[in-house]
């Protein structure tokens, strides 16, 4: 069987825009995220009051904000980047849940690490991973992210830029 590609995406369209509201309503999606409970609303009100087919400014306000695609292009989840002085914090989310379990968060992790690491050249990537959420945390091991260190309500891992590319050796 083959395995599904993903791309990344910045720019963020209208339709983009609608979908990521649709996940971010949905409580199975956002279980484990430490996004505001209105942040569906925000981006609804977002849309109405801005009438451009491009979204892109609106969601990388607080970071570096990336559409996942499937192979048709369609958007499936983003990932979020956020810089830091000497690290970057990743969130990834896979919003249509008909993708999930197919391998696909890890694979958004791969590229948001290839663009943290290699575009970026930031030195450490951090994830904080709510302790329940086992899928990512398993998708996060995976890749070689190591826990370092129990937060107030969440797991902190990271891997360092010569971890990642010693894995890929």
């Amino acid at each position: 069987m083959r395995a599904l590609e993903i791309s990344l995406r910045q720019e963020v369209t209208r339709n983009d825009a609608i979908a990521i509201m649709g996940w971010m309503e949905d409580r199975e999606v956002t279980r484990y995220l430490n996004e505001l409970s209105n942040i569906s609303q925000e981006i609804h009100q977002a849309i109405s009051r801005v009438n451009m087919f491009i979204m892109t400014h609106l969601f990388n306000r607080n970071g570096s904000f990336f559409v996942v695609c499937g192979e048709d292009n369609e958007p499936i989840g983003f990932i979020k980047l956020v810089r830091k002085v000497n690290e970057a914090e990743i969130v990834v989310v896979i919003g249509d849940k008909d993708k999930w379990g197919l391998g696909l968060g890890t694979e958004a992790i791969i590229q948001g690490l290839n663009q943290a690491f290699f575009n970026w050249r930031i030195p450490k990537v951090t994830a904080k991973i709510d302790p329940d959420n086992v899928r990512s945390i398993r998708a996060f091991e995976k890749i070689g992210f190591h826990f370092d260190k129990d937060l107030a309500c969440t797991k902190l891992y990271s891997m360092t830029q010569e971890e990642y590319i010693r894995s890929l050796i």
